[in-house]
């Protein structure tokens, strides 16, 4: 009986506590509404009289430069691939990659014996050219004695000419040159295999200027004018250069979609190396002297651009005025602005959300020229 009234006792107790708390929190939260509702009154008051808060920027006259970033692979600027006529194994690989090379230099060596007789011989041909030099020797000693025409000492001569023709062929298709000065950029067979016939053995390049090869979609090819500067820079040494869009094709590649074209860069150093895969820049647009602003201060309205421009009222106070503008080039810092505002004129760049057409505004910072 005793824990009865005890047990009563006590929910008694909790309830009484539990709707204590909850009259206690009723009146927190009015009395926290009561002071938040004077808190927005004093704000609403404070910008009424003095102006809603905004960052401005002047507009300014500037240059702007529209930049697009392409990669490709590095090739010289003239190259070209040192092949074999006839399929015959290679004796000697004279030289190695990132060797300089002259005119008529040797890169390899092919067997002189050629595999089957439809192919040059070197020593057939040598022995034919030797044995039409003896018949040419013969002739003129017979010619100068009387014995023969001229018409059969001329006959020996041009036997020797052709005899001397094939055997110089027959050397050129064994003993594989350069034919242009440069740098051996690859050497693609090694001493004792069969060279394939037509299928480039080496390649020689000229690196004192190279190419870039690149492919570039749609975007950046609309963009993109043959004469245009290219700029390419390394991260890691510093090292950069300066060239030209000097190659465009006419059309895009069928099943890629991708335009190819070439940039040239001089290369006295020799720091680009052919076959690198690099990065590079074309200067895709660029306006001098023009008036330009932030792209922050852009707001978009149906289909034309409007910005807020700080004016000064009868009153000296400043007043946000809602402008159209018309705009050029854009980066994606700036943006040229064509027609709707005068260099030097305050432009809100942030705090812009906050305000309307005619709105009393407060610059709590900005209004020079970046």
């Amino acid at each position: 009986m005793n824990d009865t009234r005890k047990t009563k006792r006590g929910r008694g107790r909790l309830i009484l506590w539990v709707v204590v708390a909850v009259v206690v929190a009723v009146f927190a939260v009015r009395f926290w509404r009561l002071s938040q509702r004077e808190i927005f009154a004093s704000i609403r008051s404070v910008q009424e009289s003095e102006g809603k808060p905004v960052e401005v920027i002047a507009a300014a006259i500037g240059d702007l430069e529209l930049w697009t970033t392409l990669a490709g692979t590095v090739e010289g600027s003239f190259q070209y691939p040192v092949v074999s006529t006839n399929s015959i194994r290679v004796i000697d690989v004279v030289r190695e990659e990132g060797d300089r090379v002259n005119a008529g230099d040797v890169i390899v060596r092919l067997e002189k014996t050629a595999p089957n007789p439809m192919l040059h011989s070197y020593n057939r041909s040598k022995a034919l050219y030797e044995d039409a030099l003896a018949d040419a020797r013969r002739m003129r000693k017979l010619y100068d004695e009387g014995a023969v025409s001229k018409q059969a000492l001329d006959k020996a001569e041009l036997a020797l000419k052709v005899a001397k023709s094939d055997l110089v062929n027959a050397r050129e298709s064994t003993n594989l040159v350069a034919s242009h000065a440069g740098i051996v950029t690859s050497i693609d067979i090694e001493e004792g295999e069969m060279a394939p016939a037509h299928k480039p053995l080496a390649w020689v390049a000229r690196t004192d200027s190279v190419k870039i090869v690149f492919e570039a979609g749609s975007r950046q090819a609309i963009a993109l004018r043959v004469g245009q500067k290219a700029v390419w820079r390394s991260n890691s040494t510093g090292d950069s250069g300066e060239g030209t869009v000097n190659r465009l094709d006419l059309a895009a590649d069928p099943e890629t979609h991708l335009l190819e074209g070439e940039a040239l860069f001089p290369n006295p150093d020799r720091k680009l190396i052919p076959g690198l895969l690099i990065s590079f820049r074309v200067r895709t647009g660029e306006r001098r002297g023009i008036v330009k602003i932030p792209i922050d201060c852009l707001m978009q309205t149906d289909d034309r651009y409007t910005v807020f421009v700080v004016e000064p009222g009868e009153d000296g106070k400043d007043y946000a005025r809602l402008r159209a503008i018309e705009t050029g080039l854009r980066t994606s810092d700036d943006v040229e602005v064509l027609s709707g505002i005068a260099a030097g004129e305050r432009v809100v760049e942030f705090g812009k959300t906050r305000i309307d057409d005619g709105d009393l505004v407060k610059i709590i910072s900005g209004g020079e020229e970046r």
